[in-house]
């Protein structure tokens, strides 16, 4: 049996005359006497409490060479239908302590319950069957079961409710996302339009003045080999110098007045500076915030939670 009550045990089959029997309850003191109730093996002053203990004081105790030479055949054996100590796997719960609601083997009871009133199981439990905690035990059960039936019920439709909320809320999110594309792809439209606009309007005006650029040489070509053709002629070339000379005074006003209006009308693309903020803001656009109905849903769960624990 290996170590029993901190002692030296023996087999729980077999042993012999010769081996020496240990208390249960103590470490490495010989047993004195042996209890045929509990199963346990008492040294002297073990033996003396097990008789003053009312639940074991008229429990038969064998002693001396009376005493069996090994841990008896059935005594903490592994069958299932005995119910174990949980601190003592190999012994058999035998008391109930009722003013701390607790079971276990004489050791125990001995041990942690020696100023408590305890109880025989055997004796105790001839009745319980029938009895009303027995009956109360039974309905507890049932109650349980029905209330974790209903929680079950109520987690349920709170997923619903999760997944029924999540679906809307994502819904809401892809129409605000198709309203603000819808939105860009106007605002592009119309930006784009005048872009092309001013640079329709420009490209004219320039073109405008390239074409009369390009007439002011033509005249200055025409107005030259004139003026050389009335070389020979001092009278005529007086005259037609005069009139070239005007004629170059207007080109060179013209070609100034050109040259004015020769430019680009310089512009820019200027960011709204709201959706800049709004860029720059990690919770920009939307963000998701919890709702009077959103903790009514979340107060239900938990509510269901507490009366299930």
């Amino acid at each position: 049996m290996g170590e029993v009550g901190g002692a030296k045990g023996r087999s729980i089959t077999s042993g012999s005359a010769d081996d020496q029997m240990y208390c249960h309850l103590c470490t490495n003191v010989k047993a004195n006497a042996w209890c045929l109730v509990c199963s346990i093996y008492l040294c002297p002053t073990c033996e003396g409490h097990h008789k003053k203990i009312p639940t074991t004081k008229d429990h038969m105790l064998l002693s001396g060479p009376r005493m069996p030479p090994f841990y008896p055949p059935g005594s903490g054996s592994n069958s299932e239908d005995i119910q174990k100590c949980p601190d003592h796997p190999l012994e058999e719960i035998k008391f109930y302590c009722p003013t701390h609601d607790s079971i276990g083997w004489v050791a125990c009871h001995t041990l942690k319950h020696a100023t408590c009133a305890k109880q025989y199981i055997p004796d105790k439990s001839a009745k319980f069957k029938s009895s009303n905690d027995y009956k109360n035990l039974t309905a507890e059960f049932q109650a349980t079961d029905k209330n974790a039936s209903k929680h079950l019920q109520e987690i349920d439709r709170c997923l619903k409710e999760v997944n029924k909320l999540s679906t809307n809320e994502i819904n809401k999110l892809q129409q605000f996302k198709a309203l603000i594309i819808a939105y860009l792809d106007q605002r592009e439209k119309e930006l784009l339009t005048e872009i092309k606009k001013r640079r329709d309007l420009d490209t004219a005006a320039l073109e405008k003045l390239q074409t009369e650029v390009k007439a002011l040489q033509s005249s200055l070509g025409k107005a030259q080999p004139n003026l050389k053709s009335h070389e020979e002629n001092s009278n005529h070339l007086f005259i037609s110098a005069k009139r070239a000379q005007a004629k170059l005074n207007q080109l060179q006003t013209s070609l100034d007045d050109i040259k004015r209006k020769t430019q680009v009308r310089p512009y820019t693309l200027q960011k709204d500076p709201l959706v800049e903020t709004l860029l720059q803001n990690k919770n920009g656009v939307a963000q998701i915030v919890s709702s009077a109905g959103n903790n009514k849903l979340l107060s239900l769960c938990n509510t269901s939670y507490k009366n299930y624990a």
